[in-house]
C-alpha cells in the first residue's frame, strides 16, 4: 500500500456576513508562495471573525469539512448540510480541499474550525489514520465532532453517519458476479476483475474493497480472479484514473469486469471504458456522477452503481452536531445510512430519484 504524500497548502475560508441562516464554501488550495499563504491566512481570520459574529447574534455555527469541494458526490452532501442550516436555524460553513491526497489541507481546515470556536464540526476524514489525532484533539476540546462517510481509527468522536462499507462492498461483489453470469461468462473461463482506488488511507475505501473480496472469495468460481496484486491508486485524479483503466485493458487480455469503490475511480473507469468502446466489460461502481448516469442511460454498457444517501449524511450530520451542541446525546453513535443499487432498470424509479435528486 502506498503512503499518501501530504501537499503544502493554505486554507481559504471565505465566509460572508449573513443576516439569517445560510452557508458559505471555499477551497483549500496549494500555496506556491509566501504571498499566497498570507492571503489564505487572512481569509481564514476573516472566516473566524464572521463565524463569531453570527454566534454573537444567537445563531450557532457548524463547520462542514468535506473531502473535495466541488466534487459531485460531496456537492450533494453539501446541499444536505446547507438545507439543514436553512431549516434548523444555524450558520453552516462548508469548506474542503482540492484533492483527496491533500491531508495537510484538511488538517488546516479542521484547526481553523476549532480556532473559530465552532459550535459543531461535521467532517469526512481524508485519511483515517492521519486525521485521528487532530480529530481526537478537536473532540477533547469539547466541540461535538460528527463524522460523515468515513471513520477514524478510534472512538474519539461524537457520532458517525455513514454507509456500512464492508457490507456495501459485498453488495457490489454480488451484483458484479450476477452480471457476469447473466452475460454468459462461463465458470470455467478465465476472468480477471480490476480495481482502482482513490486513496489507500481512507477506511471507507479499504472497507469496501475488503467486503468485495470477502464475498468474491466465498462465492466466485475459482477461475474468476480479482487483480488484488495490481490495485491502482489514483489519488482522486480523474485523468490518472482514466489512464489506469486503459492500462488494465491493455495489460489483461482476460479482463471481464472492473470495480470502482469510490466516485473518482468510478468516473475513471466509466470514461476509460467509454473512450475504448469496451461494452463487453462489466462494471460496478460507487455513487452517482453525471458520467455514470450517462453510461447507465445509454443502455449499451453492463453497469450498476452502489449509491449512498450522502444528502442525508450532510443534513443529519448538521442536525446531530447542532443537537449535541445544546447538550443532547445520541441514541446510537454510529448510524448506517444505507445504499441502493442503481442501473438501467430502476434509474427513474421514485425511490432512486429521491436519493440522486433530493
Amino acid at each position: 500500500m502506498r503512503k499518501v504524500t501530504a501537499v503544502l497548502l493554505a486554507a481559504a475560508m471565505a465566509v460572508a456576513g449573513l443576516t439569517g441562516c445560510g452557508s458559505q464554501s471555499s477551497n483549500a488550495t496549494t500555496a506556491a508562495a509566501e504571498s499566497s499563504q498570507g492571503a489564505a491566512t487572512e481569509k481564514a481570520e476573516e472566516s473566524k471573525d464572521s463565524a463569531k459574529g453570527e454566534t454573537a447574534k444567537g445563531e450557532k455555527t457548524i463547520y462542514v469539512i468535506v473531502k473535495v469541494l466541488g466534487n459531485q458526490y460531496w456537492s450533494v452532501l453539501q446541499a444536505g448540510a446547507e438545507q439543514a442550516g436553512k431549516e434548523l436555524g444555524c450558520n453552516v460553513v462548508v469548506v474542503g480541499t482540492a484533492l483527496e491526497s491533500d491531508i495537510e489541507g484538511q488538517l488546516t481546515l479542521l484547526q481553523n474550525a476549532v480556532s473559530a470556536q465552532a459550535d459543531g464540526i461535521v467532517i469526512a476524514p481524508l485519511d483515517s489514520v492521519s486525521l485521528d489525532a487532530p480529530i481526537t484533539e478537536a473532540y477533547n476540546s469539547g466541540i461535538p465532532v460528527v463524522l460523515v462517510d468515513t471513520v477514524i481509527n478510534s472512538e474519539n468522536y461524537s457520532a458517525a453517519l455513514l454507509t456500512n462499507n464492508v457490507e456495501a462492498g459485498k453488495v457490489a461483489a454480488e451484483e458484479l458476479m450476477r452480471r457476469l453470469k447473466d452475460k454468459g461468462v462461463s465458470e470455467t473461463e478465465d476472468a480477471q476483475i480490476a480495481i482502482q482506488v482513490g486513496s489507500t488511507g481512507s477506511q471507507t475505501i479499504n472497507d469496501r474493497v475488503k467486503g468485495f473480496n470477502e464475498y468474491w472469495q466465498e462465492n466466485a468460481p475459482e477461475k474468476w480472479q480479482v487483480l488484488n496484486n495490481d490495485i491502482k491508486v489514483n489519488d482522486g485524479d480523474i485523468s490518472k484514473a482514466v489512464g489506469f483503466c486503459q492500462d488494465f485493458i491493455t495489460t489483461y487480455p482476460n479482463l471481464k469486469a472492473v470495480f470502482g469503490p469510490n466516485n473518482g475511480s468510478t468516473v475513471g473507469f466509466v470514461t476509460g471504458l467509454t473512450e475504448s468502446g469496451r461494452t463487453d466489460i462489466s462494471m460496478v461502481g460507487f455513487d452517482f456522477s453525471a458520467e455514470i448516469e450517462t453510461m447507465i442511460r445509454s443502455g449499451e454498457y453492463d453497469v450498476s452503481s452502489v449509491v449512498q444517501r450522502q444528502f442525508y449524511m450532510g443534513y443529519d450530520g448538521v442536525k446531530t452536531a447542532l443537537e449535541m451542541s445544546a447538550g443532547n446525546t445520541v441514541k446510537e453513535k454510529t448510524v448506517d445510512t444505507g445504499v441502493i443499487l442503481v442501473n438501467t432498470d430502476n434509474v427513474d424509479d421514485a425511490e432512486v430519484q429521491s436519493i440522486i435528486n433530493p
